[in-house]
């Protein structure tokens, strides 16, 4: 895999000493992980078929070489095909039966089925996706899951109104993608300085939106699969400055580094550090980042 110069050079300034190991961890395929949907059926139904190992940091999620994607057990819903990193985001807004929890960008539907999941199908979930299709396979995933206490939106999450106020808020952003390199290196070839700028102004004005329906001791959870500040921790200090937030620290069994304090001459708030980098080469993932927000 052969990483552009300037992102290179972007990386191992993040990196302290550890570039080769993530550009090793980069060239490997991902593993395969999977997340038992406990509304069709128990984790012992599920494992007991295929050869697993817990994510440590999942409730719910196990590692396999099995191709469970194309099993009948995939194809019931008894399970959800989901890069093990990304299902922290959904264990660190830790919703519960009684929440009203609001999704701003939730196609495909991975964290919103385990929200679901989570709430054992009680309390409310509003799933918003703007983009049609993926609009689509939202709806056939939750149907796919049995997931009966979501709505389904389908406007620009910038542009969202409703009267209602949330326990809890996802924000899944969009972003450059550069934490999916194992999975999809073409990932490399829209990667841009401009575009990490386009991104994080959208992120912005998402962010705008998710912290205005946020209920007073709500929270709100703030993710990307990426690794460019100007989309993660500058996006958690708007969040903090704009919008009276705070940033909790996130525990869990995993290897991860803070949140940094600075990047090329742009200082941010200390409490900015609470929020967790994770990269491929430390828990043999994808790259992810998350932040814990609460009004």
């Amino acid at each position: 895999m052969q990483i552009p110069g300037v992102l290179e050079a972007r990386l191992r300034l993040q990196l302290e000493g550890e570039y080769d190991e993530f550009a090793e961890a980069c060239s490997r395929p991902p593993r395969t992980s999977y997340r038992v949907n406990t509304l069709k059926a128990s984790i012992d139904d599920v494992t007991s078929v295929f050869d697993s190992e817990p994510v440590p940091w999942s409730h719910t999620g196990f590692y396999t070489e099995a191709r469970v994607g194309d099993s009948i057990e995939h194809f019931q819903g008894l399970l959800y095909v989901q890069e093990s990193a990304s299902m922290l985001a959904a264990e660190v807004l830790d919703p519960v039966e009684c929440d009203c929890v609001l999704d701003l960008t939730a196609a495909p539907g991975s964290k919103t089925t385990q929200m679901a999941a989570m709430m054992k199908n009680e309390g409310c979930i509003v799933a918003n996706e703007l983009d049609s299709q993926r609009l689509k396979t939202l709806r056939f995933n939750l149907n796919r899951m049995g997931v009966v206490n979501t709505v389904v939106s389908n406007v620009d999450g910038a542009r969202f109104r409703s009267k209602m106020r949330f326990d809890r808020v996802l924000l899944d952003a969009p972003c450059s993608n550069l934490g999916q390199l194992r999975e999809n290196p073409e990932a490399l070839k829209s990667w841009s300085e401009g575009n990490v700028r386009r991104c994080a102004g959208v992120q912005r004005k998402l962010m705008d939106v998710a912290a205005s329906f946020l209920k007073k001791d709500g929270v709100l959870v703030y993710s990307t699969c990426t690794f460019s500040p100007e989309e993660n921790e500058a996006v958690v200090d708007h969040a903090i400055r704009k919008h009276g937030l705070s940033c909790e620290g996130i525990g869990g069994e995993f290897k991860s580094r803070n949140g940094l304090l600075e990047w090329k001459g742009k200082r941010y708030g200390p409490e900015v550090e609470n929020s967790v980098r994770i990269y491929p080469h430390e828990n043999d993932t994808g790259g992810f980042f998350a932040a814990k927000l609460r009004r």
